[in-house]
């Protein structure tokens, strides 16, 4: 056992209780009224009570709460960090300890000397901590992992470790036994932090599952609107036509030649408006919303491009045989590229059908194709494109799905320079 000078160990324990100060304002460093006369206070305040009393930690963490808890609104983060202060300075106080412990002799009484190469010792720890908790932005996982579990799992680590040092303290073994505290500090730490991630892992999933169902819903409200204002706009310049028409035959009928003028120079200025260029009768087959969003975003782009897009989808489209958002890249991908192909054409057009029967679907997409002439094979690897400014990524991003999905096969021809791209999906 090591013996210390009362003196010295009195001054150890004193110079301790800043370790605690600096973590505090090391990963506090954004607080507005600093307060150090408060943490003095505290400093003093856990000093003569800790020669009394073994357990005082509960000193530092309620000082460190007030000064928080007009700068901080989020209680369980403020608690966290202040535990994470706490288990950091007993931490360091242990791992010194044990090197102290092993590599000096246990002969005599140790003196300011022995107190002073520990405290050096501690206080170059204390400065790896805030280098690696400012490094690597350890704030950010408290802001945002930082729950009432981790203040918990840290609550648990403290306790263990406080209960095992003050037995070891009351058995007189402290020196001998510091060693297995370590050790037991890092077997728990370990256990707690392996089945901290699994059930953050677990919770953030559950959350994004929540937010996905949340987003499929909101989505499915707006494809309906949207689809249901397409309808009346179509029923709308249904009778719009019939109405123009009507007019003109009248005016015909009665020989006005100057009111047939005007009608006809109405309906010719009319005539782009009058264009339902979205086919929305067969996106109401489309029944996957995720499917029929990407279809009436890509169609209505079309439509600002000038461009003209047919739809065909004679059969509803329901269940999806692959991951659907792999499915949702591939159509993306493969209607983005038929739309800036068409661009620059005179003949800007392009054409989308899906199929389905009980044994596949395959949707094909057909597209002008004007650009210098590629070989099919060489298309499909990344870096090669016929567009200025682009990467080539993305037919060779389908190929990556594709090979991802045993059941998906995928095939491209060039036919009076047309572009086609086929998917078939088996069920």
């Amino acid at each position: 056992m090591i013996l210390i000078n009362t003196e010295a160990y009195l001054l150890r324990m004193f110079i301790n209780n800043f370790i605690f100060v600096f973590l505090f304002y090391a990963i506090n460093n954004n607080i507005r009224q600093k307060k150090y006369w408060l943490m003095l206070l505290m400093v003093i305040l856990n000093f003569i009570l800790n020669i009394f009393f073994d357990i005082t930690d509960i000193i530092p963490v309620i000082f460190g709460y007030f000064i928080l808890r007009r700068e901080e609104k989020n209680n369980t983060l403020i608690i966290n960090k202040l535990l994470f202060c706490l288990l950091t300075r007993d931490l360091i106080f242990i791992v010194s300890s044990t090197i102290s412990a092993n590599i000096a002799n246990f002969d005599g009484v140790k003196g300011y000397s022995y107190i002073f190469r520990e405290l050096i010792l501690e206080y170059i720890f204390v400065v790896i901590v805030i280098f690696i908790y400012q490094k690597f932005k350890v704030n950010n996982f408290f802001l945002r992992y930082g729950s009432k579990f981790t203040a918990i799992f840290m609550i648990y680590i403290f306790v263990m470790e406080t209960f095992i040092a003050y037995t070891a303290h009351k058995r007189e073994i402290f020196d001998q036994f510091v060693f297995g505290i370590l050790l037991f500090l890092i077997i728990q730490t370990l256990f707690v932090t392996v089945l901290f991630i699994w059930m953050t892992i677990k919770q953030k999933e559950k959350y994004e599952q929540k937010v996905k169902d949340k987003e499929l819903i909101y989505l499915k409200k707006y494809t309906d609107s949207l689809e249901k204002d397409q309808e009346q706009s179509a029923r709308f310049r249904h009778d719009y036509k019939n109405l123009l028409l009507s007019l003109k035959e009248r005016a015909t009928f009665h020989q006005d030649l100057a009111l047939k003028e005007q009608i006809e120079s109405l309906e010719h200025y009319s005539q782009p408006y009058l264009t339902d260029k979205f086919a929305y009768r067969y996106l109401k087959n489309v029944k996957n919303e995720y499917v029929k969003s990407l279809l009436l975003s890509k169609m209505y782009e079309a439509s600002q491009q000038y461009i003209h897009c047919t739809f065909e989808c004679p059969n509803e489209i329901q269940k999806i045989p692959m991951d659907i958002f792999d499915f949702i890249r591939v159509l993306g991908i493969l209607i983005d590229n038929a739309l800036e192909a068409v661009v620059g054409s005179d003949e800007k057009e392009v054409s989308i059908a899906i199929y389905q029967d009980e044994t596949q679907l395959e949707f094909t997409i057909i597209n002008r194709f004007d650009n210098e002439a590629i070989a099919l094979e060489k298309m499909t690897q990344k870096g090669v494109t016929t567009k200025a400014g682009h990467h080539g990524l993305g037919l060779s991003n389908i190929e990556e799905i594709n090979k991802k999905n045993k059941n998906m096969f995928v095939n491209y021809r060039v036919e009076s320079k047309q572009f086609l791209a086929q998917v078939v999906v088996l069920f």
